[in-house]
């Protein structure tokens, strides 16, 4: 009977965890932005430094959460979701957060991990996206 128990809660463990890559990815940690280029459809770019912005993102084995304040220290945004890297593939589901046009949809990136910096990008709702992190852990 007691096996009967743990086979069932085993089964039930499973059943309900994401399908998420199942090792830690070289993204896990905490990361902190060192200098981003946004491109908007347009054609204006805005580059950023963590002079002007401090945004610090936490990826777990499968989630990520990030939150972003102005120099003066006010609220920019925060998101938090779920993420999957295959390579240098880097999808971003946010779940959760402040910008509420960006829930629920996936966005893909290219992700490349130098020693402690990673470089992400790609297109995020027109806008191409170029970020460098630092890692702090």
């Amino acid at each position: 009977m007691k096996n009967l128990a743990i086979g069932i809660l085993a089964a039930f463990c499973f059943a309900v965890t994401p399908l998420q890559a199942s090792e830690p990815s070289s993204l896990q940690g905490s990361w902190t932005l060192k200098s981003a280029v946004y491109t908007k459809a347009d054609g204006t770019v805005i580059k950023v430094s963590g002079d002007d912005l401090k945004s610090v993102k936490v990826l777990s084995k499968s989630y990520f959460s990030f939150v972003t304040v102005n120099k003066d220290g006010s609220f920019s945004s925060a998101l938090t979701g779920t993420y999957l890297l295959k390579g240098n593939d880097y999808h971003e589901t946010p779940q959760t957060g402040s910008v509420a046009s960006m829930l629920n949809k996936t966005y893909e990136f290219k992700a490349k991990v130098e020693g402690d910096l990673w470089h992400h990008s790609g297109m995020e709702d027109g806008m191409k996206i170029e970020e460098i992190w630092v890692r702090l852990d």
